[in-house]
């Protein structure tokens, strides 16, 4: 067994994340499909008139992934990976990024992750910077604010109808532990 490193609290969440928003789209697509109803009502459903829409929801979790891998993993994300809320407007464009974004966390290499009292600077919304450690980033922002944008997406579809339940969310994260 090896010491639980910055990869340990970073990379497997993130990945985890993803395949549970994977799994969400799989969801709304039976849902749809059984309801005779378009996917697009799911994608720009919301909560609240002044809450983001699911599209959005996953746009951020996304993005988070994507922000632990590029600052912790010193991976520069392609161009095609920089995009803006607005462009992902169907279905199939947030299961492309989702997928884009997965396949760049899997790079990240274990060995070259930043040391856990490096300084990193990321965005905190559109405008505001934040400085702080490696570990401070990763487990006083991005790993919290992954985790709110992915449950608020899965509450958009529960709210929405959709049939999920708590291990549609928690069987990304839990499953790679159970025997």
């Amino acid at each position: 067994m090896h010491t639980f490193s910055l990869y340990d609290g970073a990379i497997p969440h993130a990945l985890a994340s993803l395949d549970a928003l994977s799994h969400l789209f799989d969801k709304m697509e039976a849902h749809a499909a059984q309801s005779k109803t378009s996917v697009d009502t799911l994608v720009t459903a919301s909560l609240a008139p002044d809450m983001f829409p699911f599209a959005v929801q996953v746009y951020i979790a996304s993005n988070m992934a994507l922000s632990i891998a590029a600052h912790l993993g010193g991976i520069q994300p392609p161009s095609a990976l920089v995009v803006q809320p607005g462009d992902l407007k169907t279905l199939d464009d947030l299961r492309r990024h989702v997928d884009a974004v997965r396949d760049m966390v899997k790079r990240v290499d274990r060995q070259k992750l930043v040391d856990p009292t490096a300084e990193v600077t990321w965005n905190m919304g559109p405008v505001e910077k934040k400085t702080s450690s490696a570990y401070g980033f990763l487990n006083g922002f991005a790993i919290p604010n992954m985790y709110f944008h992915v449950v608020t997406a899965y509450d958009i579809l529960r709210n929405s109808g959709v049939e999920i339940g708590k291990t549609d969310y928690l069987d990304h994260f839990l499953g790679r532990y159970l025997a």
